[in-house]
């Protein structure tokens, strides 16, 4: 699917935006109560066949490109930020095998996704180590006959409690960098030794389940050994999640500027007889939202073409500026709502603090917003960028 504006594109874009306006944005305020993940939500997009929408449309799925995804992620983030944000990480793993799985992998896997609905999940953080810097797992994969044998902790894995494969990211157990030594390894969930430990009690993302797994002496069949070792490194293949970072930044912050300008239409303060919508200073500060989100759109609408048609290192500055700028944008746009809207911004009974909430994860996702600022001043300066949050040892 080459283009976004496609009968078939929008048609899939106008399903999820049906479900996201009648369903997940009723449903969102519960699940940032409870802490607890859209499982209704993934079940509409499961019956939907949205869960196969970065699958190759020659495995069975809806063959979407970079800028589709982006589209979706948009809209499902303006109903429920939890939802947008898992949807990503389940998104991003997929394209992740498509460039690094063999066939058999392929597949395989792909038809676990497209004929029975499962979810796959992101497991890369660890207590012990930062992506803020060199990272190197602490969870080891000790080689055996026929596969490894897989032990540590993993956190802030979001769809733990959800997901029906773990996408992990190991050291092979004797070596000493991650070039030689980092292996991906695809956990199903049921695997002996793989335990749930709920630990996720965040400020924002509240529903996106992002608990910690424990792993003990989990044997990890060879068939589900992703690439040669060090590929995640030399493939650089993790750009995927600051993309989708990016789009659902910019849909918290469309979410937070179709509040605003509801609320200014529809508000009156005695003794005027117009409402708020007509005050300069709420005009200047809704074009200053609306002006914002724009600019991120097209950095963002810039980074899918460079996904989608340029190379490896093509792609790493456009998507490392769209994150910075989508997630920034997210934070400075609710704070404008707020400022806009008053006090009635505070109340849980309405949707613009949890989306202000939701919109602050952004910038802590990798590579954070100042390892962006890194990576778009080395590339200013004229030296070696090393994009994304798993960086060659220096």
């Amino acid at each position: 699917m080459q283009l976004t504006h496609s009968k078939e594109a929008r048609h899939i874009l106008g399903v999820v935006k049906q479900l996201a306006k009648e369903n997940f944005a009723a449903r969102a305020s519960q699940y940032d109560l409870e802490s607890r993940f859209p499982y209704e939500n993934y079940q509409d997009l499961r019956e939907h066949g949205i869960l196969s929408l970065m699958v190759p449309e020659r495995y069975g799925g809806l063959g979407a490109n970079s800028r589709l995804m982006g589209e979706v992620l948009k809209e499902l983030a303006k109903a429920c930020g939890s939802t947008a944000n898992t949807f990503n990480m389940h998104c991003t793993v997929i394209n992740i095998l498509k460039e690094m799985a063999n066939e058999e992998q392929k597949q395989r896997l792909f038809r676990e996704v497209v004929e029975h609905g499962k979810l796959f999940a992101s497991v890369t953080s660890e207590p012990t180590s930062s992506l803020r810097g060199n990272f190197k797992p602490s969870t080891i994969a000790r080689k055996v006959d026929g596969g490894y044998v897989v032990s540590g902790v993993k956190h802030f894995a979001s769809l733990s409690s959800a997901a029906d494969y773990f996408n992990t990211l190991c050291q092979i157990e004797g070596t000493t960098s991650v070039e030689d030594g980092l292996i991906m390894l695809t956990i199903p969930s049921s695997t002996p030794g793989v335990t749930i430990e709920d630990t996720w009690n965040a400020m924002g993302m509240r529903g996106t389940a992002s608990h910690t797994i424990h792993f003990k002496e989990c044997f990890v069949e060879e068939a589900n050994a992703i690439g040669e070792p060090g590929d995640a490194v030399r493939k650089n293949v993790s750009d995927g999640y600051a993309f989708g970072f990016a789009a659902v930044g910019i849909g918290l912050a469309e979410a937070a500027l179709d509040f605003t300008v509801s609320y200014a239409q529809n508000t009156t303060f005695k003794p005027e007889i117009h409402p708020i919508s007509h005050y300069p200073t709420i005009q200047h500060r809704v074009a200053e939202m609306a002006l914002e989100i724009e600019a991120a759109k097209q950095l963002l609408y810039q980074a899918a073409d460079a996904r989608d048609y340029g190379t490896a290192e093509d792609r790493v500055l456009p998507v490392t500026i769209a994150k910075y700028v989508g997630t920034e944008v997210a934070v400075k746009v609710t704070d404008l709502a707020i400022r806009v809207c008053g006090g009635r911004a505070y109340m849980k009974k309405f949707p613009l603090e949890r989306i202000h909430r939701d919109a602050r994860a952004g910038m802590v996702m990798p590579p954070n917003n100042d390892k962006c600022l890194e990576i778009i001043g080395k590339a200013s300066l004229g030296l070696d960028v090393n994009a994304g949050w798993l960086e060659k040892k220096s």
